[in-house]
């Protein structure tokens, strides 16, 4: 029978495409797989698996194993999950601590994406790894992605994470409004507020302090109050006492977010809000790639937090949030990623596919000194993991890692305090970095690892001579070494690292002269990172923050699964990107170091 015409086009179009294809019919590619689990910690995994308490992680470490995966120096998120993305290490990739300092103005700056002429700019120094893969038409799809706000008009399909700032500009400015006095809170805003006639009345308040009414009707009998977020023709909602709403869209008169309100009590009053969050269904800040990827997945999956650090942990330290309080908002936070992850899953048919979860890390720092707490939360990734695990078959290559593992943090170590003691810096407790008397200050600390000399030509105010340098390196690692705690004898620092020699020098430059590697059990101080100091060189830690990783990174190595045996010992968090370019038969570029771990 003759073909018509419609089946000639069809089978002249079948034979083209084999002939492109090297006159064989297209075989389905690669699929990759990678479960990113921000402070998922060896010693834990391993203790639980013991146990026969996480089926799920049992089944994939079965399938090909588990491994301790070394992390990036410093063992801080944003330094490892930007070797992840890009294969290389700090000296390649320009982020070398959650801080950094400008050596101009002599202020602590962010170090994953800063505001220049009105728009962000993300601060990433390297390629990603993925744009290989785009490249030669490999699909790449990346969900919660940290270190990559704002999202870049790319082939890959991009939702940013970690280092997604609110509305505000800030990684999370919560506020409390609350009967009595102000106090003050870090990381929040405590608004006074009174009660009249069982009406309270106030303001939210947006970028460039535009406001937008605020009102609750109290209703004390029933404990609920009727809120009113608005003008008077926007909806009013019922919010019980102990409740927490559902996201809450808010007007202000030159943009719009959205945000989520606790009710915690009645009499006395008091009403935590969220930080100002994006609203995914109508952004206005570059969170995905494309621009409508965020609002096809609050579609689907409805409204979620877009701020990177989801988790508002700096409410639990202020004592704003309860720990019941708390809990309730992390698997809340939890619960929206497991929805993006399912939605994410099912659109993702080939190529690569990433996403990213936080809660081991923020219920690990809040709660180290209640193990069962942090168990409950490895009890929960490993139902999600359950999910991801259904989506293994023979093509596709399961990755599960994490950027570092954990550590108790007990005593806080004022390195700056200590740095004024010894005569090094000239500051008074509370200065702030700008004041501090150069003249007189010979190094000083920014960054939870870092330690910079003041040089000449460097440094807006620099004394050091380059001549000075290496012998002032070589004394401050000698006596950082020799360091001991008064209250218990114990070494405070691991090792200190020279900069020179752990990076390589695209863009060491920026680097910190000195890396400290800090003992378990100890942590900078947070006024030390901020580039001030306390009065007191060391001090028991009593805050809710009470787990850390922000030490040598010997001591806190990640962990690596995979659904197939890898051949490499001691594999390193570097590695994972030229392996999984490998997988789709990429060469990876030169800059990058790292083995691959799937070949001999």
């Amino acid at each position: 029978m003759p073909l018509s015409w419609r089946g000639l086009v069809r089978a002249l179009g079948v034979l083209g495409l084999a002939w492109s294809l090297g006159c064989s019919p297209a075989q389905p590619g690669p699929r990759v797989i990678v479960l990113g689990l921000d402070g998922c910690d060896p010693q834990i995994l391993e203790r639980m698996l013991s146990s026969g308490r996480l089926p799920n992680f049992a089944r994939l470490k079965a399938m090909g194993g588990l491994w301790n995966l070394s992390t990036t120096n410093p063992p801080q998120s944003p330094v490892a999950w930007a070797t992840f993305l890009t294969g290389q290490d700090p000296g390649g990739h320009g982020l070398f601590d959650f801080l950094q300092r400008d050596a101009k103005t002599l202020e602590p700056v962010t170090s994953m994406s800063e505001v220049r002429d009105g728009s962000y700019v993300r601060k990433l120094g390297a390629p990603p790894f993925w744009e290989q893969l785009t490249a030669r038409g490999i699909p790449a799809t990346l969900l919660r992605v940290p270190c990559w706000f704002p999202a870049s008009p790319q082939k890959a399909h991009t939702l940013t994470g970690l280092g997604t700032p609110d509305l505000l500009g800030s990684y999370g400015t919560f506020t409390h409004y609350a009967e009595g006095p102000a106090e003050k809170i870090s990381g929040g805003t405590w608004v006074t507020v009174q009660a009249r006639q069982d009406v309270v009345s106030a303001s939210l308040i947006g970028p460039g302090n535009q406001a937008c009414p605020l009102s609750l009707h109290l209703d004390l009998a029933n404990h609920q109050a009727l809120i009113e977020v608005g003008e008077p023709e926007s909806q009013p909602f019922l919010l019980k006492q102990g409740e927490w709403s559902d996201w809450i869209p808010v007007q202000f008169p030159k943009s719009q977010g959205m945000v989520r309100f606790l009710l915690r009590s009645l009499h006395p009053f008091s009403l935590y809000v969220s930080p100002l969050n994006d609203d995914p269904g109508n952004p206005s800040l570059p969170l995905s790639n494309p621009p409508n990827l965020a609002s096809h997945l609050a579609r689907r999956c409805g409204r979620f937090y877009t701020q990177g650090m989801a988790e508002d942990s700096k409410a639990l330290s202020s004592k704003v949030l309860s720990d019941q309080e708390y809990l309730q908002q992390s698997r809340e936070v939890l619960e929206e990623n497991r929805r993006l992850l399912r939605q994410g899953l099912s659109e993702f048919s080939g190529g690569l596919f990433f996403f990213y979860l936080s809660h081991l890390d923020l219920q690990s720092h809040s709660f180290w000194r209640d193990p069962a707490r942090v168990e409950e939360a490895y009890l929960r990734v490993d139902a999600v993991l359950g999910e991801v695990l259904q989506a293994v078959d023979q093509r596709t290559t399961l990755w599960v890692l994490s950027d570092h593992g954990f550590a108790p943090f007990e005593r806080v170590f004022d390195l700056n305090a200590w740095l004024a003691r010894e005569g090094y810096l000239n500051s008074a407790p509370g200065q702030p970095l700008s004041l501090i008397q150069w003249s007189k200050t010979r190094a000083y600390a920014v960054g939870f690892n870092g330690l910079y000399l003041n040089l000449r030509g460097r440094e807006a105010q620099g004394i050091v001579e380059a001549k000075e340098a290496d012998s002032l390196r070589a004394e401050l690692v000698a006596r950082l070494k020799a360091l001991r705690d008064p209250a218990s004898g114990q070494p405070v620092i691991h090792q200190v690292y020279d900069s020179r020699s752990i990076y390589s020098p695209s863009l060491r430059g920026q680097a910190p002269d000195l890396v400290v590697g800090y003992e378990r059990g100890f942590r900078v101080s947070w006024e030390s990172a901020l580039g001030q100091r306390s009065a007191q060189v060391f001090r028991d830690n009593l805050d809710h923050w009470n787990g850390d990783h922000l030490i040598d990174p010997e001591l806190v190595p990640g962990v690596l699964l995979c659904s197939r045996p890898i051949k490499v010992k001691n594999p390193e968090l570097r590695d994972l990107a030229p392996t999984i370019l490998r997988q789709f038969q990429v060469t990876p570029p030169s800059v990058m170091a790292g083995r691959d771990l799937l070949e001999d």
